[in-house]
Formats: C-alpha cells, structure tokens, sequence
C-alpha cells in the first residue's frame, strides 16, 4: 500500500490542508505543536476508522475551528488507485472509490478489511505503528509475541485451533505440574536431575575446564581495553556534563523523592479506606441510639411464672365474689317478696305438726261453701230453662255448675289467714297463710345453705390473701398495683427491649467484627492510625506531583550523565575533581583486573584434572535416563496438542527464527557492531555482544533496549514484506538517541524503505533530505 495523497477537510489543527507523499521514506518533521502526532494520528483513523467513545485518556482531535471533521486519502494497492472518504465523527459517512473506473463499492469498509488482509486495528498498532512510549514494551515483549503475529497473517483461523490445543495440552498438564511445589512424580524427578546438573556444576566450578579459564581471561583483557576507551572518553564527556552540571541539583531531587515514594511501600487503598470510615460512622450512630435495660432473662421467665399464678388467684377470687353477690341478691328477693326485715328462722317438727291442723280446717269449710253456691246456681238455671222452654239446655248448664263448683272446691284456700292465736311463731309468720309459711320453708332453707357457703367462701378468700400478697410482692419490680393486663403489658415491652437490644448488640459486633477485617487489609490498628496512613498518603501524593514536575524539566536531559556526576561524594566537589575521582576509579579497575589476569594464567599453568566430573556425569546421565522415561508418557498425551501447534506452525515454517537473524543483522547496524546477534528461549530474548557475552533485555541500557525494539519490528515488516505491505508509522520514537545513532537510524529506514514499503517517519530534528515535508504552526 502506497498512500500518496491526503486532504484533511476538519482535524485537530488542520482545516481544508492537502499533503501529498512520497514512495519509501517520508520524513514528517517540524517543532513541538506543529502538527506531527496529528498528521500519523488521522493516517491511522482513516485506515481504521474514527474514535467514537470520548474521555480524559481518549483524544478525538476535534477540529479547532469547530467545523467539519474528517476528511479523504488516496492510496495505491498493487497498481489500483482508490480514493477513501470518512465524514463525521460519531456517525461516520464512509465512501470508498476506485479512482480508474468510478466504481464505488458498496460496502466500503468490508473492501477496505480485504485490501489491509489479516491486519486489524491492534495488530497495525502492535507491528505498524510505534512512539516512544512503545520502546519501552521491549522489557515485556516474548518471542511468541512475534510467533503469534506471524501466525495470524499466514494461518487464518489459527487462534480457534490454538484454543483447540491448550484443551488438550490441559489434560496432561494434570500428570505434570508446572509450578516449583508440585509434588507429581515427573516433577520430583525433574528436581533431582537438577540437583544431580547442580551438584556436577559445583564441581566443574571447584576445578574449572581449560576453556572456561581461557574464556574468562579473553574476557578480562576485553574489559581492560572497554576501560582504557572509557579513560579516552572521559574528556570529551566533561564538557557534554558541564552543560548539564546545573540540571544536578533537580536530578538529586528527583531521585531523592523516587527513593522516598519508593521506601512508602504498598500506597493507601482509599475505596477500603473510605469504607472503614464509613463502618466507624455506622458504629458510633449505632452507640447513640443504643437500647438498654437490667433487667435479666431470668427475671422475665420468673415475671412471666408469676403473672399467671396472679392470674389464677384473681379468677379464682373473682368466682368466690360473684357467688357472695349470688347469695345476697337471693336474700334481698326473699326479704323484698314478704317484706321481711330479717330472715326468719325454719319452723321446728312441732310448730309445723300445729300450723298443718289449722290449714285442713280451713280447707274443710271452703269445700262446704263451693257446693253450697253450686246448688243454688244450679236450681237458678234450671228453673230460667223451664220458663224459656229449653229444658235441656238447663239441665247441660246445671251439670257444668256443678263441674265448676266440685273443681273450684278442690283449688287451695288463697285466703289470707291471720295466725295471731299462734303466739309460738315468729313475727314474720303473723301475717302469713298457712300454705305460704309452708311454701317459705324452702326458700328460707336455701338461703340459709348459701349463707353457710359463704362463711366458707370467705373463709377461702383469707387463705388465699397471703399467697396472693406474695405473688403480687414478686411483681412489685414492674410497678404495684397494677392489673394483670398492665403487668402482661409491661412484660411484653421488657421483652422486646431486650431482643432489640440483643439485635443492637449483634449488628454492633459485626459492625465491629467488619471494622477490624478493613483495619487488617489496610493494615492499621485504629481510627488514628488510619488518619496518620492518610496524612501520610497526601504527603506522598504531593511528592509525586513534584517529581512530575521535576520529571518535565529533565525530559531532554541524558539522564545516565546525570546519574554518573551524582555518585556519592561531597556535594561542594568540583566537577572537575569529580571527573579525576571517576578516573581514579577505572585505574583502579584496571590494575584489579590485571592482577586477577595474572592469577588466572597461574591458574592455568597448574590446571590438573582427575575423574570426579566424569563420574558425576556419569549419575546425571543415569538420572536423564529416568526422566526420559518417564517423560514418555508424558509426552504422549501432549501429542495431540502439539501435533496442531506445529502444524499451525509449519505454516510460519522459519519465518521467526529469519525474523530474529534479520533483526540481529539490524540491530548489528545500530549498534555498530557491538550487539551481533538476537537469541531467544519460550519466553525471553537475548543479545549477544561482541565480546562473546549474552546478556538478557533488562541488562541492556535503556537506549539499547529501544534499539532492539525498533530492529525486531523493522525485522517482522520485512517478513512479512512478500505477503502485506503497509505503511510504517513511527511517531518521534527515537528522542533518546544520540545523533549517531539517530543517523544511523534513518540509514537503516533508507534502505528498508522502497518503491513497494512506505515509511512515514514524524520528527521534531532537523533532517536532511529530499524526501522533507515541513510542518509549521500556520499550518
């Protein structure tokens, strides 16, 4: 792809702005502001589209004029000229046109993911396209990184078998684990074999091989001679540190507050913090609105026995009166029907014997009158019957007189008779009929019964008095005199006092309980202690914002110079002397160096040999021959899982280890020759310089570590040049390095590029060149 044409209509800066570019090499280069990042920036956007969402960490380059946003690019892919278009931001209208026939597809975004391959938004990102902030992923980028990319733009479809084989390769990880405690039996014997490899190294150490003493005396006159060009240096680098001998003080400063932020420890969790706070806050509203009482479980329970004995004893009195009541009121009923002031008492067997003589008397002469009556009644009807010539009539109404008189002789005597002859009866009996005294008897003995009963009713009630005292006596904590339904009462809020006090006390203990669990995670003690880690905090924050500060007044500085004049020493030293304490020291270094040379060829002079390393690899060899054994097995149920991992990487073939030969050959370049070759293992790269020694990424310098970034990813555009070509977007990457290896940087990209590669190289340095655009703020 040859992108040969842009018109920016709206963008950042950029309003109604035209830039054609060159095949191969385009320098984009021009002051901070002048519009570099927001040129590669709409590049990358027309290829893959706008962003949509918006943030702090998110720039959308929405165009300062407040106009229309986006624009149009024309590129080239293998000979065909399009014209792309994307208009708006949000809801993007997307036009793509082949510019030799007008064609306009009609879904320009699937033809434009055709015309890219395999490439997607990350992958350009991971391959593609770089800054400076990227160098930096070398200390964390692998070998597979690099592997996988390959496959994805040879394999279509590749990750879907990948995930195919790591089920696979799951089941027999269970026979062999993979961490340093696994205790499977592949695992112990893997451990022994290593300490049997430990053990024959000890001894290679304790008598060191021929090749190894000459290595190391090669590579003790190679550090000599690294010093003696580190002594020819030293001149030309006291005038560089002298203009940078006022930036001291700031770097001091710096490095004293990193030191400081650093010695903190893990920082202040505040979400956890806050939290604890808040459970503190809940705990102290809980004390206030806190419920108490003294009153025990115990003391309900027995409350509760004695309010239903108090129960029972009211009830039981309550029946005694209601059957006192019964019995007056029947006396007062008995009194007020005879009108009777007292009750009078039952007539003996004599008094009833002489009271019966009169009543038959009495009886005989009522008899003898009612028949008198009757015969008279009787002649009357008869003779009014003859005279009105209804005989028989008279004769019928004669016989029912006679009825009615003989039934009216059988009825009691009513009559009230006065029995003042019979002085041996009380004075409630003068005014009474016989019949009626006779009749009263029972009444009277009735009466006299309940009056009985109640001797006894009262008497119960004075035995119950004491019991009831005492019941009444257990309850006077709740209040005295009360009723049954206010002690009932009372007792019933006592218990809800008490359950809510216990659920009070229940969620203060988880709440306390909850509060230690975030005390122990933030690790304090107390309330204190957490506002003394908060103080604490905002000091270190404070220390952080002045180290951004100081940070952006070293950002052009060489911070390893700087590093190099703070070695500790007297602050008031002179530069100069510094300079003469750091030759000092490389003297030093030398003479200690040639002296360990001297041993070394003694060493070597006297070197002697004997059978112990022979014999102990003779047992690794025994133990290798176990592991093999077992790891047969092993083995042969991973099978499957690697059969599709080298399949799918048949399709790469050896396309990573020509990458990793190609970025060598390039970082050769940029190095100078002091950094040959790349090396990798699974999951590490390493270089190896020109002394023989191979040092891993995190050993290298900072400058060298970006180095080699930039060469494995000028060695993957390269691979895969034959299969995808697509431009190289490299953003100011290379502001750390000096101008020798800046131009020999661009020496490289010059010969990378080509009429088929296109590199787009944005810079804030001066370059030479026909291949120049020159931004500039009017722009």
């Amino acid at each position: 792809m040859w992108i040969k044409k842009v018109h920016i209509v709206g963008f950042g800066q950029f309003n109604e702005q035209t830039f054609d570019f060159v095949q191969g090499l385009q320098i984009v280069q021009g002051l901070n502001e002048a519009g570099k990042t927001t040129l590669h920036q709409f590049l990358f956007d027309m290829l893959f589209g706008f962003p949509q969402a918006k943030g702090r960490k998110i720039n959308t380059y929405e165009p300062l004029n407040k106009g229309p946003y986006g624009g149009s690019m024309q590129f080239e892919v293998d000979g065909q000229l399009y014209e792309l278009e994307r208009l708006g931001r949000t809801q993007t209208a997307t036009t793509l046109t082949a510019v030799a026939t007008g064609q306009q597809f009609a879904d320009p975004e699937a033809m434009l993911t055709k015309l890219l391959g395999p490439v997607d938004r990350d992958l350009y990102l991971a391959i593609f396209s770089f800054d400076q902030a990227a160098l930096m992923n070398i200390f964390s980028l692998k070998p597979d990184d690099f592997a996988s990319y390959l496959r994805t733009l040879a394999t279509p479809g590749a990750q879907n078998w990948l995930e195919v084989a790591n089920r696979w390769e799951k089941t027999a990880t269970a026979k062999f684990g993979s961490t340093k405690t696994a205790h499977r039996e592949l695992n112990q014997a893997l451990a022994n074999l290593k300490t049997q490899r430990q053990q024959l190294q000890n001894k290679i150490r304790q008598q060191p091989s021929l090749d190894k003493l000459q290595a190391e005396a090669q590579h003790l006159s190679q550090r000599v001679t690294s010093l003696q060009q580190r002594q020819e240096q030293i001149q030309g680098q006291m005038s560089h540190q002298q203009a940078q001998v006022h930036l001291v003080p700031v770097y001091r400063r710096w490095q004293q507050i990193k030191q400081q932020v650093k010695a903190t420890g893990k920082s202040l969790d505040l979400t956890v913090a806050d939290k604890a706070d808040r459970v503190r806050q809940q705990l102290a509203a809980l004390d206030e609105v806190m419920v108490t009482t003294a009153v025990t479980k115990q003391q309900v329970e027995s409350a509760t026995v004695a309010l239903r004995q108090l129960e029972k004893l009211e009830k039981q009195q309550q029946t005694l009166a209601e059957q006192q009541v019964k019995s007056v009121q029947a006396q007062n009923e008995l009194l007020e029907k005879y009108h009777w002031t007292q009750i009078p008492p039952l007539l003996t067997e004599q008094q009833k014997a002489r009271l019966g003589g009169q009543r038959e008397t009495t009886q005989a002469n009522s008899d003898y009158r009612w028949l008198i009556v009757a015969a008279i009644i009787c002649v009357v009807v008869i003779i009014g019957a003859l005279l009105a010539g209804h005989w028989m009539i008279g004769m019928l109404l004669a016989v029912l007189v006679l009825v009615i008189s003989w039934w009216g002789s059988r009825r009691p005597e009513q009559t009230k008779t006065t029995l003042n002859g019979s002085q041996d009866l009380p004075a409630a009996y003068q005014q009474m009929s016989a019949n009626d005294i006779f009749a009263v008897q029972a009444d009277i003995q009735h009466i006299n019964d309940m009056m009985s009963s109640n001797n006894q009713i009262i008497h119960d009630q004075q035995a119950m008095m004491p019991e009831l005292v005492k019941v009444r006596a257990t309850l006077n904590w709740l209040g005295e005199g009360l009723t049954v339904d206010e002690y009932r009462k009372r007792l019933a809020d006592i218990h809800i006092k008490q359950e809510t006090m216990g659920q009070q006390q229940l969620q203060r203990a988880n709440l306390q309980q909850t509060l230690q669990d975030l005390y122990q995670e933030l690790g304090v003690k107390d309330a204190a202690m957490l506002r003394q880690r908060r103080d604490a905090q905002r000091h270190i924050n404070d220390l952080q914002r002045e180290a951004n500060v100081l940070e952006e007044q070293l950002k052009d500085a060489d911070l390893h110079e700087l590093a190099a004049q703070t070695v500790v020493k007297p602050d008031d030293q002179s530069e100069a002397d510094e300079q003469q304490h750091i030759l000092k020291r490389i003297q030093d270094e030398k003479n200690q160096l040639n002296q360990k040379l001297a041993e070394i060829n003694v060493q070597l002079q006297n070197l002697q040999t004997d059978n112990t390393i022979e014999h102990q690899q003779q047992v690794v060899a025994n133990q290798v021959a176990v592991v093999n054994q077992q790891l047969t097995q092993y083995f042969v149920d991973r099978l499957g899982s690697e059969w599709i991992r080298q399949a799918l990487n048949a399709a790469i073939a050896d396309r990573l280890p020509n990458l990793l030969t190609q970025a060598g050959v390039i970082l050769s370049q940029l190095t100078d020759n002091h950094y040959q070759t790349i090396q990798q293992t699974k999951t590490l790269l390493k270089v190896v310089r020109d002394d023989g020694k191979i040092l891993g990424v995190n050993q290298l310098s900072k400058g060298t570590a970006e180095q080699l970034y930039v060469a494995l990813r000028l060695a993957f555009v390269k691979t895969v040049a034959a299969a995808l070509q697509l431009p190289l977007l490299i953003d100011d990457a290379f502001v750390d390095f000096d101008n020798q290896r800046r131009q020999t940087m661009l020496n490289v990209l010059k010969d990378l590029a080509s009429s088929e590669q296109q590199i787009f190289y944005f810079t804030a340095q001066k370059t030479p060149g026909e291949q120049v655009l020159e931004l500039t703020h009017q722009q």
